[in-house]
This record gives C-alpha cells, structure tokens and sequence, in this order.
C-alpha cells in the first residue's frame, strides 16, 4: 500500500496555517470558492 505523508515541511507552512486560522472572508469570497462545488451523493451507508 501506498499512501501519501500530509504535512508542513517548512516552518512558513505552519506560519502560514496559523494565520489562516484568524483570516476571515466576506460573503463575496465565500461564494467565489464555493461556486466550483459540486455536491456528490454519499455512498456505502445507508
């Protein structure tokens, strides 16, 4: 099995993570990101 190891590897990245965490959008922007979203059904419960 293959799997991929998320994470920072660079201080800046974390920096960058934490900033975000303060970051907040106006509606414009919220809907900009979220206009490509494209719901999927969920699937294997029921």
């Amino acid at each position: 099995m293959t799997a991929p190891i998320v994470g920072a590897t660079k201080l800046t990245h974390v920096e960058d993570a934490v900033a975000a965490e303060t970051l907040e959008l106006d509606d414009g922007e919220v809907a900009r990101l979220e206009a490509p979203y494209r719901p999927h059904p969920v699937l294997g419960h029921s």
